[in-house]
């Protein structure tokens, strides 16, 4: 995982994860088998609006219907997989998405000053354990707060090209000015 941009003088930096095991959970309201599925994997449920729950693995509230479970071990999101696959419950379902989602970690200090150039400032998860979905360049992305200095910025694989030039660029905007700390 190498760094796009490293966190020095003063500055936030950044690098795309990969390895990560990504799954989505799309249910119906009070649906129990998306319930019973994530209490076996210890994690809260339901999750209110702009939750980051656990900690490897994290699940992630994207809308009233639809979590991401993500980590790092595959066995979570493999059984998530396994228990909820298509067909499997009437109300609930899991689907594989590592391959569909480009996941980006901004890190380091003054974070919140260069996110203030990507997306709007109301939309960003100021707190450890909160999400937000918010719009980068006209491109939905999905943010999540790990640490207060760290932080995913999930987006569609196919334009990850575009979002790796347009955070070289906005870096380069926010600190252009700044002599360091």
């Amino acid at each position: 995982m190498a760094d796009l941009l490293s966190s020095k003088a003063g500055r936030p930096g950044c690098r795309e994860v990969s390895g990560l095991h990504i799954a989505t959970l799309r249910h119906l309201p009070d649906d129990r088998a998306a319930a019973a599925c994530v209490a076996a994997l210890a994690l809260p449920w339901p999750l209110d609006p702009g939750v980051l729950a656990g900690d490897d693995p994290y699940l992630a509230w994207r809308s009233p219907t639809e979590c991401l479970l993500i980590g790092t071990d595959a066995q979570p999101v493999s059984h998530l997989l396994e228990t909820l696959a298509p067909g499997r419950s009437e109300t609930a379902m899991a689907c594989e998405m590592a391959e569909a989602l480009a996941v980006f970690e901004l890190y380091g200090p003054k974070l919140d000053d260069w996110l203030c150039h990507l997306v709007d400032a109301l939309s960003i998860p100021r707190e450890r354990g909160r999400s937000s979905r918010a719009r980068m360049v006209d491109i939905p992305v999905l943010l999540l707060r790990l640490r207060s200095d760290q932080l995913w910025l999930l987006a569609d694989r196919t334009i990850a090209p575009y979002i790796r030039n347009w955070l070289t660029y906005s870096h380069e905007g926010a600190f252009a000015d700044s002599d360091g700390p």
